[in-house]
């Protein structure tokens, strides 16, 4: 074989390779109270399979919470002042696990907060993972709990429809996503009507539906 065929040979090999696998740990929903006056750390792992090097890139997609919360972030690698839009680990070797880490100071305010991170390996951004936390001060529902939506949403969990409920007087907008983040339905929620979603198609797992300025989580269940 010539040299060159070679080396290019080897070149696709190596691109071709299948990324190092992670998963999040302990789920890829963290859901967490946090503590009224106090800085409360809050962490998503990322375990790897194998004893390769795993190098993680992550990305901000969603952020909401009160306006007087101070959160910062900290990854496998740096602590950031506020959430940046993205950032770059520290590889993680042998038996480590990369991780992000919110530190939330609610201060006096009560309430909740929703935040969403993408998570793909550096190289590779088909081998990812969507992580989110859904915090709360004690006696505040949490963003993903149904009962604060305007919108009723039913039954949950679901083994194959899911309906859709709006009481109030205007149209609410929605949209279904994925644990991946991909849209999976979207459409308004008419007033006084129930809108109906056939899940039996999708596969079983956590689905996140956004209702406005507020998520919810839908398990799909066999």
């Amino acid at each position: 074989m010539r040299v060159s065929n070679l080396i290019s040979l080897l070149l696709f090999l190596a691109h071709a390779a299948p990324g190092q696998t992670f998963f999040p740990i302990p789920a890829p929903l963290l859901q967490q109270e946090v503590a009224l006056n106090l800085a409360t750390e809050c962490t998503i792992f990322f375990e790897k399979t194998g004893d390769d090097t795993l190098q993680l890139r992550w990305k901000k997609i969603e952020v909401s919470h009160p306006e007087t919360w101070t959160l910062d972030l900290c990854d496998f690698g740096l602590c950031y002042i506020g959430i940046p839009t993205g950032g770059l680990m520290n590889p993680a070797v042998g038996a480590e696990q990369p991780y992000l880490k919110l530190i939330v100071q609610p201060g006096e305010t009560p309430g909740a907060a929703w935040l969403w991170f993408r998570v793909w390996e550096d190289g590779n951004p088909s081998n990812a993972a969507d992580v989110f936390f859904s915090l709360q001060t004690p006696g505040v529902t949490g963003a993903q709990e149904p009962d604060r939506l305007r919108v009723r949403v039913f039954p949950n969990p679901t083994a194959g429809w899911l309906f859709l409920e709006n009481p109030g007087a205007q149209p609410v907008p929605a949209t279904l996503f994925d644990a991946a983040g991909r849209a999976a339905w979207s459409g308004p929620v008419l007033p006084g009507e129930q809108q109906a979603l056939d899940l039996s198609a999708q596969p079983a797992g956590i689905y996140f539906l956004k209702i406005k300025d507020e998520t919810v989580v839908v398990q799909r269940v066999h």
